[in-house]
């Protein structure tokens, strides 16, 4: 199952400006990969639109169950204290192109 998170922040919770929650943000870098191996999931992907203060992730992951794991480890829950991340599945091409063509 493929799950796409968008987090956004306010230009004044920018990490690239604010030691604060820069501090915040190194801590979920340094950590993710390992967090991830924890609960099965991987990140596929990762870009960020800094002029919009706003980043994208696409993760692989067994289960909703085990995307909320990764969500509720300690350095996911600091991101989410200066910034908002919505998390939905997603479909890729083939399997979009599959499901509209299987459906009657």
């Amino acid at each position: 199952m493929l799950v796409m998170q968008v987090a956004e922040h306010s230009p004044e919770t920018c990490p690239a400006f604010m030691d604060r929650y820069r501090a915040v943000t190194l801590r979920w870098f340094e950590k993710v990969e390992s967090n991830c191996a924890k609960f099965g999931v991987k990140m596929i992907g990762f870009w960020t639109d800094h002029p919009a203060h706003r980043v994208y992730m696409l993760f692989e992951t067994p289960s909703m169950d085990a995307m909320m794991g990764l969500m509720m480890t300690p350095e996911t829950q600091s991101m989410m204290s200066f910034q908002k991340i919505r998390s939905f599945p997603v479909f890729d091409f083939k399997q979009t192109w599959d499901m509209i063509k299987g459906a009657k």
